[in-house]
C-alpha cells in the first residue's frame, strides 16, 4: 500500500467539481419526513380547494365556415371570403362570432337579461362574451365555439343559441345585399318605363303630325349616328346606374363605419389589395409576438400600432376609391349630357334636313334604344332574383353543444399532481437553498476545497455502536500526524478550535490515548487554564498538581507533577486557574518546559483554549511543531474557522490539517466511504481496539445507524 498523505485526498477533490449526485440523493433521503411534510401539506391544500371550489361547466358547439358561397353574376354576397385571403376571413370570423351584435342577439332571445347570473348587470352581452372562447381547428375551417360558465344546465344552451344566431345574422346580411339591389334596378325599371311610354307617344304624334319626304340614303345615314349614339348612351347610362349603385353602398358603409373590405369595388382596388397582404403579414407576426410576450410589451404595441396605421390606410384608400368612383360618376354624367347634346344637335339636323319627318325616325330609334336598356334591366333583375333563391348560408352547424356531464374545473387529478409537484419543487428547492445559505461545516469539500485544508479524520458521535468507527478515525489521525511531523520531528501537537464546546479536549485525549497505545511515550498536557477539562473527564486523585503549581515552585521537580494513566501515556493536568495565563505561556520557564518534554517524550499533547476566543491559543502556537484544529461537524461556521486559520498564518504557526468532530454517522454522506476504505488504505492494517475510549459531545439528535456487518 502507499503511504498515506494528507494533501492526496485534498488533490483529487479539488480535481473533480462535478456535481455529487449521490450527496444530493443522501440529503434528500435525510431529510425526506421535511419534503414529505411540505407535499403532503400542499396535496392537502390543494384537495380542499378543489372540493370547496365551485364548479365550473364548458359546452362546444363545432360550426363549419365556408369562404366562399353562391355569388350571383359578377357580384359577391358573401363578403370578404372571395377577395381576401382565407387566414385573414377565418380570423375575422372569430371576432364576428364574439361580437356584440351576436351575444346581443342571444341575450334577447334567452332573456338572459333576468338570468342569475345575468341580473342587476348593465351590459349583459359583454358578460356573456366573457364566457364564451372561440377556437380554430388547425389546417380546418371547423370552429369551436365553447361557453364555460358555472351553470351546468345552461351553457349548452347558450353555446349552440350563439352558434344559431352567428348563422342567422350572417345569413341576413346575404339577403340584405340581395334586397337592395333589386330595389334599385327596380326603382330605375319603373324610370325607364314611364320615359319610353313618353317617346312612344311623343314618336305616334309626331308622325301623324309629319308627310314628310327624306332620302332614302339620307335617312339611313341619320339613322346609323342616332343609332349609335343612342346605343353609347344607353351604355353611360348603365354605367352610371351601376357606378351610382357602387358610390350609395360605399357611402353607406362610409356613415356606419362597416368594415371597407366587404365592398367589392375597395377590395379588388391594388393598393387596398396590397395593404390587406400586409396586415395578414402584421397579424401573423402580432400572433406569433403575443404567443412570445405579453400584450404590454414594446415589440407587441409597435406591431399593433403599425396594424392600426395600415388599418387607417386602407380607409384612406377607400374614400380615394370612393372619390374616383365619384369623379367617374360626374365624368358619366357630363358625357350624359355631351351625349344628349350632340343626339339633340343631329335631331335638331334632321329636323333641318328632312322638316320635321326625320324626328319620328328618330323617336322611333330612341325607343328602341330605350326598350333594349329595360330589356337588359329585367335580365338583370332576373338573374338577382334567381341568386336570391339559390342563396345558402355559407355557415352550418356540424355538432351541436351537448350537456356537460362533469364539471371542467377544479380538475381535482390535475390539482393534486400539481400541488405534489409544486410541493416537491418547493421543499427540495428549500432544502437546496438551506444547504447552499448554510455556512456550517458539513463536508469535506467545505475543509479542503473552501478552507484549503487537509481533512485529517472524521470523528463520530461516540456511541457503542460507532466505537470501532471512532478508533479507527483516530488511528487514521496518528498516521497522518506521524507523516506530517515528518517522523516525530514535529512531535509538539497543539489541539484547538474555533469556539468553545467542539470536542478538542476529547480529541486531544483521544489522540494521546492512540498514541500511546501504539508504543509511544506520550505527554498530554491541559494548557486550557481558563476553563481545563481534563481533571474532569479523567477525574485524577485529590493529590495530583498542574502546570500553574509547577509554574509557581521553581524547586518543583516535573516528575511529581505528571499523573500516568497508561504504561506509556502521562497527563499533565492545568491545575488552579491563574488570574493572567497568557503572562504565564510568555514566561522563559514555560518554553524551557516544553523543551524538555519534547526531548523526552515522542508526542507532547497540548489541549488549548479555542482560537478566536482568547490569544492563549495563539501563544501556544508558536512553541508547537504542528497546530492541529478541530471543526463540530454542522456546527463550526466557516468563516470563523477562515479566521482563525487566517490568525495562525500570521504567527507562521504550521497547521497539519482539521479534524472534523461529532460527525454523525447516518446524516453524513461521506463518512461510510470515508473510513471503509481510507484507514486500510493509509495503514494496509485492521484498526486495534484501544483499551479505553474516552467518550465526547453525545449524538444531535438521531439515533445510532445500525452498525454494518462488512466493515
Amino acid at each position: 500500500m502507499p503511504p498515506y498523505e494528507p494533501g492526496v485526498m485534498q488533490e483529487e477533490r479539488a480535481g473533480n467539481n462535478e456535481l455529487d449526485l449521490q450527496r444530493w440523493l443522501h440529503l434528500i433521503m435525510e431529510h425526506r419526513w421535511w419534503i414529505i411534510g411540505v407535499t403532503s401539506g400542499c396535496i392537502i391544500l390543494a384537495a380542499v380547494y378543489s372540493f370547496l371550489a365551485t364548479p365550473i361547466y364548458s359546452a362546444t358547439a363545432t360550426v363549419y365556415v365556408q369562404s366562399v358561397s353562391r355569388q350571383t353574376v359578377g357580384t359577391s354576397l358573401t363578403g370578404p371570403a372571395s377577395y381576401l385571403e382565407e387566414e385573414k376571413f377565418y380570423n375575422s370570423q372569430q371576432e364576428i362570432i364574439k361580437s356584440r351584435s351576436v351575444m346581443q342577439d342571444v341575450v334577447d332571445k334567452l332573456g338572459l337579461q333576468n338570468h342569475e347570473g345575468f341580473k342587476g348587470s348593465k351590459d349583459p352581452a359583454r358578460i356573456l362574451a366573457s364566457m364564451v372562447k372561440v377556437d380554430v381547428a388547425r389546417d380546418s375551417a371547423l370552429f369551436r365555439i365553447t361557453v364555460t360558465a358555472p351553470y351546468k344546465a345552461d351553457v349548452a344552451k347558450w353555446a349552440n343559441a350563439v352558434a344559431d344566431s352567428y348563422a342567422e345574422l350572417n345569413l341576413k346580411a346575404a339577403m340584405d345585399y340581395v334586397e337592395k339591389a333589386n330595389q334599385e334596378m327596380q326603382a330605375k325599371i319603373r324610370q325607364m318605363q314611364d320615359q319610353y311610354t313618353r317617346q312612344q307617344q311623343q314618336y305616334s304624334n309626331t308622325l301623324t303630325q309629319s308627310d314628310s319626304y327624306f332620302p332614302q340614303n339620307q335617312k339611313d345615314i341619320l339613322d346609323k349616328r342616332i343609332e349609335a349614339l343612342e346605343l353609347k348612351l344607353g351604355d353611360v347610362k348603365v354605367r352610371e346606374n351601376e357606378v351610382s349603385a357602387q358610390i350609395n353602398q360605399m357611402e353607406s358603409w362610409s356613415a356606419s363605419g362597416g368594415n371597407p373590405l366587404s365592398i367589392p369595388s375597395v377590395s379588388q382596388d391594388p393598393t387596398v389589395q396590397d395593404l390587406s397582404r400586409q396586415y395578414n403579414d402584421g397579424e401573423r407576426e402580432l400572433s406569433r409576438l403575443l404567443a412570445k410576450f405579453t400584450p404590454q410589451h414594446p415589440d407587441v404595441q409597435k406591431k399593433q400600432r403599425e396594424l392600426q396605421n395600415l388599418k387607417d390606410r386602407i380607409a384612406s384608400q377607400a374614400q380615394i376609391v370612393l372619390s374616383s368612383y365619384r369623379n367617374q360618376y360626374q365624368a358619366l354624367r357630363s358625357e350624359e349630357a355631351n351625349l344628349n347634346d350632340e343626339l339633340s344637335s343631329l335631331k335638331r339636323q334632321g329636323v333641318s334636313f328632312m322638316e320635321g319627318a326625320s324626328a319620328s325616325e328618330t323617336m322611333a330609334t330612341s325607343g328602341a334604344s330605350l326598350k333594349k336598356y329595360i330589356d337588359l334591366l329585367y335580365d338583370k333583375m332576373r338573374e338577382m332574383d334567381v341568386a336570391g333563391n339559390l342563396l345558402s348560408n355559407n355557415i352550418r352547424i356540424i355538432e351541436k353543444a351537448e350537456p356537460p356531464q362533469a364539471p371542467v374545473k377544479p380538475n381535482l387529478r390535475m390539482n393534486l399532481m400539481l400541488a405534489m409537484l409544486l410541493g416537491l419543487m418547493g421543499s427540495v428547492g428549500s432544502l437546496v437553498a438551506y444547504q447552499y445559505l448554510d455556512t456550517r461545516i458539513r463536508s469535506v469539500e467545505d475543509i479542503e476545497q473552501g478552507l484549503g485544508q487537509s481533512l485529517l479524520t472524521m470523528v463520530p458521535t461516540t456511541t457503542p455502536e460507532t466505537e470501532r468507527s471512532a478508533v479507527e478515525s483516530f488511528q487514521t489521525l496518528r498516521t497522518a500526524l506521524i507523516y506530517a511531523s515528518q517522523d516525530k520531528v514535529k512531535n509538539v501537537i497543539l489541539v484547538t478550535s474555533a469556539t468553545p464546546r467542539e470536542g478538542k479536549s476529547t480529541v486531544a485525549m483521544n489522540l494521546a490515548n492512540t498514541l500511546a497505545a501504539a508504543g509511544d511515550r506520550v505527554l498530554l498536557m491541559d494548557c486550557d487554564l481558563r476553563r481545563p477539562s481534563l481533571h474532569r473527564k479523567l477525574k485524577p486523585s485529590d493529590h495530583a498538581k498542574g502546570l500553574t503549581q509547577y509554574m509557581a515552585d521553581r524547586q518543583a521537580r516535573l516528575e511529581d507533577y505528571l499523573t500516568p494513566k497508561s504504561p506509556n501515556l502521562w497527563v499533565f493536568y492545568a491545575g488552579p486557574v491563574p488570574p493572567n495565563p497568557p503572562e504565564l505561556f510568555s514566561m522563559k520557564r514555560f518554553e524551557e518546559l516544553l523543551s524538555r518534554v519534547r526531548q523526552e517524550y515522542d508526542w507532547v499533547i497540548v489541549d488549548s483554549p479555542p482560537c478566536l476566543a482568547i490569544t492563549d491559543a495563539q501563544i501556544l502556537a508558536r512553541y508547537a511543531g504542528l497546530v492541529v484544529l478541530v471543526a463540530m461537524y454542522k456546527s463550526t461556521p466557516k468563516p470563523l474557522l477562515e479566521r482563525t486559520l487566517v490568525s495562525l498564518e500570521r504567527i507562521h504557526a504550521q497547521v497539519a490539517g482539521v479534524v472534523l468532530n461529532g460527525v454523525n454517522t447516518r446524516s453524513s454522506y461521506y463518512y461510510d466511504y470515508y473510513y471503509s476504505n481510507h484507514y486500510y488504505y493509509a495503514t494496509g492494517t485492521e484498526p486495534k481496539r484501544l483499551p479505553w475510549l474516552l467518550k465526547g459531545r453525545g449524538d444531535w439528535g438521531n439515533s445510532p445507524r445500525k452498525r454494518n456487518k462488512g466493515v
